[in-house]
């Protein structure tokens, strides 16, 4: 079988990028220049450092796709490349005004047009302007191309738009920066810093693919910062470029992608855009996202599809981990069910509550999203079982719902009932189970069980984020002197978390009278809480024995709690 060059790697400096003819675009609808004052400051600051030390800095990888003839879409680093070419005509700008200054006038007016054509591009016969190295895209480049490759100052900056003032900003900063750290330096000075300093030493890991699918491809599998936010990028240029023919048509697409992008958030679609995908059309990993997008959208009319889905989903996608959205303000019971998932810290079972939402009446829908909080209960929050097969048997649940035309929450139900632990195999983890209080998910999927379990005891429902109660330790937490004749430390460690060893307790109790006390005088500010779970502690005394008894009553109530 023939090999598949799916990318090439190597390292290279800036000189190396910029040389050899090579033309660099951002593609079209790449999102606008976005780097600010910290990032112009850490630039600056790495510059001061490699003219230190003389030492080659490494600027991250950057990610191309080669187009033909030397050009190459700048998939990952347009940012860098950006700022970098804006850098760069600062310190020609240094260099043109020591010209204008009478300065070395006829050399650095040499100087000044070789450093244009090594960094920013030849200058065309006609016209006498420069034909630019970078094109940025459809937003940025008119100011990037009359205005800062031209030296022209804007008419009104307060006029600009916020990527333009950006841009504009980025370019007085560097002009002071240098102004202000190279003052007494000549021309050749500042060609060489320039040249030997910024062009030779700051380095770039230059990752160049073929085409859209390696290059998001690599993106999935590059552990470094933005790798989700570019992704977005790549999926966007995308689907507009199938449209981009008709203007019409693009700016109708532009339209609503804000709008889902507004609700979605640009870090989280492409999750979300996954879940739409597990929901009515396939399991997809998260490499292969791309590849499954193209499978599905290959005309004009197929994105204008695919958008409206999303947009309709998208909603109901961001309440599903918003308790408070306004969505469930018509049922409380929703919005509880909502915030224990958020709680158990599940996500597997969007795709499904997603088609669910749209199906069936509301009712049916609160009907299983109850069961799901049971079956992540046992599943993720006792045993902590694999998520992998519960992520396949979720989006086969919801591929079946969202392809019937009749739907049913039953069948739904079915589809994921073997993920639900029968009750002797929950028991079975339930008494085993640690709740460690110094983590503060722990600590709050804690709350939300002996305030459940409160409830089962003594029918007392209080609402475990607004009620005062505390957890107590029977075991104090602290293994005081009077304990240690009880527990050893091996016996200590082994109970201080168990589920058995906590209850509620009020915060007057808990931090004045009960504390780290002996239990005999414990169970007597116990039989004074408001909590029956916390009356109920009457035991003859409290050892390792004592936890597992409680814990396993404990146990038989949960059975009842977390059931379908």
């Amino acid at each position: 079988m023939a090999s598949v060059n799916l990318l090439d790697t190597k390292t290279v400096n800036l000189n190396d990028v910029l040389g050899n003819g090579k033309i660099y675009r951002v593609p079209q609808f790449q999102r606008d220049y976005s780097w600010g004052q910290d990032n112009w400051e850490d630039l600056w600051n790495d510059i001061s450092i490699v003219k230190a030390t003389g030492s080659p800095h490494y600027m991250g990888s950057v990610v191309l796709q080669n187009d033909g003839s030397k050009q190459y879409l700048i998939i990952d680093g347009q940012q860098r490349f950006t700022t970098l070419s804006i850098l760069t005509l600062a310190f020609i700008a240094r260099i043109q005004k020591l010209s204008n200054d009478g300065i070395d006038v006829e050399a650095n007016k040499e100087r000044a047009d070789i450093l244009m054509r090594q960094y920013i591009g030849q200058k065309d016969p006609a016209s006498l302007r420069y034909s630019s190295k970078i094109f940025l895209n459809e937003n940025n480049d008119g100011f990037y191309q009359q205005r800062l490759l031209t030296f022209k100052q804007p008419i009104n900056v307060s006029k600009l738009s916020d990527f333009e003032k950006l841009m504009w900003e980025a370019y007085i900063f560097f002009q002071k920066n240098i102004e202000k750290d190279f003052k007494t330096q000549s021309g050749e000075d500042l060609a060489n810093i320039l040249n030997k300093i910024i062009g030779d030493l700051l380095m770039f890991i230059q990752i160049t693919v073929e085409d859209e699918l390696n290059a998001y491809t690599v993106f999935e599998t590059l552990n470094s910062r933005g790798v989700d936010l570019t992704s977005t990028d790549l999926l966007k240029n995308f689907l507009f470029s199938l449209v981009a023919k008709s203007k019409t048509d693009l700016n109708q697409v532009k339209g609503q992608w804000k709008k889902i992008i507004d609700a979605i958030g640009l870090k989280d679609f492409p999750v979300f855009l996954r879940y739409y995908l597990q929901a009515t059309k396939q399991m997809v990993t998260k490499e292969s996202l791309f590849k499954v997008v193209k499978q599905y959208v290959k005309i004009n009319s197929d994105v204008f599809d695919l958008l409206d889905h999303l947009e309709t989903y998208a909603y109901i996608y961001v309440a599903l981990s918003a308790p408070d959205d306004e969505l469930w303000v018509v049922d409380k019971e929703i919005r509880n069910y909502v915030n224990a998932l958020k709680i158990f810290r599940v996500t597997q079972w969007k795709p499904l509550a997603m088609v669910a939402f749209e199906k069936p009446p509301v009712a049916e829908f609160k009907k299983l999203i109850f069961s799901i909080v049971s079956i992540s209960y046992r599943y993720n929050v006792i045993a902590k079982l694999q998520t992998n097969e519960m992520e396949k048997i979720y989006s086969k649940a919801a591929i079946n719902l969202f392809k019937h035309e009749q739907p049913t929450p039953q069948a739904a139900l079915n589809d994921i009932r073997g993920l639900y632990l029968d009750d002797e195999e929950f028991k079975n983890y339930f008494q085993i189970k640690q709740f460690k209080t110094s983590n503060s998910s722990d600590k709050k999927q804690l709350r939300y069980t002996l305030y459940k379990l409160e409830g089962q005891e003594g029918g007392h429902l209080y609402d475990f984020e607004s009620d005062s109660g505390t957890i107590e330790h029977i075991l104090p937490e602290g293994y005081p002197e009077i304990w240690k004749d009880i527990f050893s430390e091996d016996e200590y460690e082994r109970n201080i978390y168990l589920l058995g060893n906590l209850t509620l307790l009020e915060p007057a109790k808990n931090n004045k009278e009960a504390a780290d006390r002996d239990f005999e005088y414990k169970k007597t500010v116990y039989a004074t809480s408001k909590y029956v779970l916390t009356n109920k502690i009457i035991f003859g005394s409290w050892t390792s024995n004592t936890v597992k008894q409680r814990q396993a009553h404990l146990a038989k109530l949960a059975t009842a709690v977390w059931k379908i």
